[in-house]
């Protein structure tokens, strides 16, 4: 069974629900149910009862709820004394976007304090590196992670941006609001994506038309033919000042990215170390 359906089970416990505790979660409820049915399989036995009311722990459940709390405290504490043990080298897992904005001329000094960097393209995938201990700590969206026990600390804040064709009416526009791309075909990156997590949440209650494509370069190459727009963090905007493409900042949308952790204490050393390279 995968450590990660712990924090999955009891969240689940603990909202009376699967849907509710997949969108704290950030992910889909047929794949939260399926991580409950996997559990219950391990033990052989039904955890919950279900009613139209809810998902509710029988007595098994709430046996395995309490031993899975205690297991989780225990978990957390290892993972503390490994980490302090193993702070002569850190493993960091960080976007491309902070790698491009923030660490552009920073590798080697990096590597000259014991830190060794991976790649990914969004923080879901570095939020499973550092579950499965394959990283030490993330830099990623903060926001995607409120509802779970981790160690967070806020690096910078940035924009996102609106990016159009030279030709768009949007290009008469100083600052582009919500209201302004309603009609528009918005392409975004097939899931995961951080932007597509961000846009779904911050903006569910209106109806966009959402046009999902595989990589940034087929998006950009449909936006430069004038078939629609994206919305990118403000440190990806480097990608299309080459491009003769146009962007502007979207109102009122901004994201964090922070240091992500097991711990507050390699929290604040690799911030220290950051802040001396950055």
């Amino acid at each position: 069974m995968n450590i990660e359906y712990l924090e999955d089970y009891i969240k689940v416990a603990e909202c009376r629900s699967l849907n509710h505790a997949a969108t704290l979660l950030n992910i889909s409820t047929p794949a939260l149910s399926k991580r409950i049915k996997q559990v219950e399989t391990y033990f052989g036995c039904d955890l919950f009862y279900r009613t139209s009311r809810g998902i509710f722990l029988n007595k098994n459940g709430e046996l395995v709820l309490e031993k899975f709390k205690f297991m989780r405290k225990e978990l957390e504490s290892l993972k503390k004394i490994t980490t302090q043990s193993n702070e002569s080298e850190i493993r960091i897992g960080i976007l491309p976007s902070f790698s491009l904005y923030k660490l552009e001329h920073s590798h080697q000094q990096l590597l000259e304090k014991g830190i060794s960097t991976k790649i990914e393209s969004n923080t879901h995938n570095l939020l499973e590196h550092l579950y499965d201990g394959e990283v030490d700590i993330i830099i990623g969206d903060t926001t995607t992670i409120k509802h779970q026990p981790l160690a967070t600390k806020t690096l910078y804040r940035e924009p996102f941006m609106v990016v159009f064709s030279e030709h768009n009416h949007l290009n008469k526009l100083n600052t582009v609001n919500l209201n302004d791309i309603l009609l528009h075909n918005i392409f975004v990156l097939n899931s995961p994506c951080d932007t597509l997590t961000y846009i779904k949440k911050s903006f569910s209650e209106q109806r966009l038309n959402l046009v999902y494509k595989f990589d940034l370069e087929s998006i950009f190459a449909s936006i430069k033919s004038n078939q629609g727009i994206t919305i990118i963090p403000q440190s990806l905007a480097k990608k299309v000042e080459t491009m003769n493409l146009k962007y502007q900042p979207l109102a009122n949308n901004v994201r964090e990215i922070g240091l992500i952790a097991y711990s507050d204490q390699t929290v604040n050393h690799v911030f220290d170390i950051l802040n001396i390279q950055i």
